[in-house]
């Protein structure tokens, strides 16, 4: 169970009340081939697309962009490992994508390439271990906590990932609120969105 609830991670970051993104979840996790985590889901009821400084991007489900798509996200994370297969046969630099067995499914990464991930070991998302891994050099990091818990140390900068360099701006590190729209011109492709912001 999380230390850290959503209220405090969105009054630390910057958000006096919920986005109130909605998402078809039996679609979102069918899409993806499991069951996903109770606070990601409270995460992204809250918080929605969008990204932490510029530098961490958030994947939820059900956006028009691909690349910040959950489920979207994880067919490129495949397409790319079987390029990296293909290309550097003898590479040691391969994490195994879920739906291997302990396999890794990606839910965020940095504007310098470096991969968040769940690691989908157990039938119990909300028991998953979050790692990280850098997108240039070696080396894997673990985090002890959730994706919440992850997040807040974010925000104040205190993660210990060392590919995830000291903060450039003030601190808390604020949310950064976006549609998930796909950009015209941009990498990816536009995808039929089923997420929505629930306005009263």
């Amino acid at each position: 169970m999380s230390t850290v609830s959503i209220e405090q991670l969105a009054r630390d970051a910057g958000l006096t009340a919920p986005r109130r993104y909605e998402v078809d979840w039996a679609r979102a996790e069918a899409a993806v081939g499991t069951r996903l985590p109770a606070d990601y889901k409270e995460y992204v009821y809250w918080f929605g697309p969008g990204a932490f400084d510029e530098f961490l991007i958030i994947c939820v489900p059900g956006v028009e962009n691909s690349n910040t798509e959950l489920a979207a996200h994880l067919a490129q994370k495949h397409a790319a490992s079987r390029l990296q297969t293909r290309l550097f046969p003898t590479s040691e630099r391969r994490v195994p994508l879920f739906p291997a067995p302990d396999g890794w499914l990606p839910w965020g990464f940095t504007t310098g390439s470096d991969g968040l991930y769940w690691v989908v070991s157990g039938d119990d998302p909300d028991r998953w271990t979050v790692a990280g891994r850098p997108g240039r050099g070696s080396g894997l990091a673990y985090f002890n906590g959730g994706i919440v818990e992850f997040l807040r140390t974010f925000v104040w900068y205190t993660v210990e990932m060392p590919f995830i360099p000291e903060a450039e701006c003030d601190l808390p590190v604020p949310f950064e609120p976006s549609t998930g729209e796909w950009l015209s011109g941009g990498a990816g492709e536009p995808l039929e969105p089923y997420g929505r912001f629930a306005f009263a």
